[in-house]
């Protein structure tokens, strides 16, 4: 290219970037209307696909845990700081972010959060392994307490107040720190972790509650006889269900190592194995998407219908581990 060619485009790209900038310090109607259309359309749906993400992982744990931790707390702190750090939290993305407009991923963190909250609780219970004589641990009944903040609140909270408030990202922060801290002290012995049956018992109590919820949930969608291709709502539940369960297989795969030893002796051990599997393989259902035909449907399945079953044989499983224990 000849050095007036050069000048030339030079030239060219100048008076461009010049009518540009004079359309952006005074932009038009119009423009501005071509420039929300083009976010909207493209620019959105573009980061949605990208920043969505179920991490259903069924391989994920806490890695390698000290002499005296507990497993099941670990599993329960890592989720939290997974979803966090590597997959952000979107549950409470406002509008204006293409988070916002997500409801699959939502759906699931924020019932993972459940069933985190669920086992916490059931941990820093009166009979729970993190219960003493002098009553529950403050740092786990402290991480069961803000597990159960909800999860779309932003730094603004106007259903409540137009000041800013404390987002779900920042309570769920803290009820991480929590635990890890409560682990802490487990492993220095200033903090008790009871690995006795009673303790496993209060675990299963919470899971059949939790199993109750996921097939609840199914229930009421189902008896409302929405419209098949009208069904807006269906994804919600199921992947709200899904990050239950999800949850709660990755936790008790982790407090059955805890446990081990109780469960041994009552000669219980594949049977938690057969459960904890039996979870994960509810928590694996991921359809390209989600339909809630009428069950005897020859052309759509009903997912929420086989999510149910998976969710009932754990449940009947975990029931026959709670009289054992008993």
């Amino acid at each position: 290219m000849t050095r007036p060619t050069v000048e030339t485009a030079l030239n060219v790209l100048a008076a461009a970037l010049s009518a540009l900038a004079a359309v952006l310090r005074h932009p038009s109607r119009r423009f501005v209307l071509w420039a929300l259309a083009v976010v909207v359309l493209l620019v959105f749906p573009v980061a949605m696909l990208i920043i969505a993400k179920i991490d259903d992982n069924p391989e994920f744990g806490p890695g390698t845990v000290a002499a005296g931790k507990s497993r099941g707390v670990a599993a329960a702190a890592a989720l939290i700081g997974r979803e966090l750090d590597v997959n952000k939290w979107r549950a409470n993305d406002p509008f204006f972010l293409p988070g916002g407009w997500l409801r699959d991923m939502p759906a699931f963190q924020l019932g993972l959060v459940g069933g985190l909250a669920r086992l916490s609780a059931a941990l820093a219970g009166d009979k729970g392994a993190g219960s003493g004589v002098n009553g529950p641990d403050i740092d786990l009944n402290h991480a069961a307490g803000l597990l159960k903040y909800p999860g779309t609140v932003w730094k603004f909270d106007t259903r409540t107040s137009w000041l800013p408030t404390a987002s779900a990202e920042k309570q769920y922060r803290n009820a991480q720190r929590s635990l890890d801290r409560y682990n802490d002290h487990v492993a220095a012995g200033s903090s008790g972790f009871d690995r006795g049956a009673p303790a496993l018992a209060a675990v299963l109590e919470a899971l059949l509650r939790d199993l109750d919820d996921v097939t609840g949930a199914i229930d009421h969608h189902l008896a409302e006889g929405r419209s098949v291709l009208l069904d807006f709502t269906v994804d919600g539940v199921f992947y709200g269900n899904k990050g239950r369960l999800y949850a709660q297989s990755i936790v008790l795969r982790e407090l059955g190592r805890d446990f081990d030893k109780v469960l041994a002796d009552r000669h219980q051990a594949e049977a938690w194995g057969r459960m904890v599997e039996q979870l994960a393989a509810a928590a694996r259902l991921r359809p390209w998407m989600v339909w809630s035909a009428v069950p005897d449907s020859s052309f759509l399945p009903n997912h929420l219908a086989s999510q149910g079953y998976l969710a009932l044989r754990a449940r009947m499983q975990a029931a026959e581990l709670l009289t054992a224990l008993r």
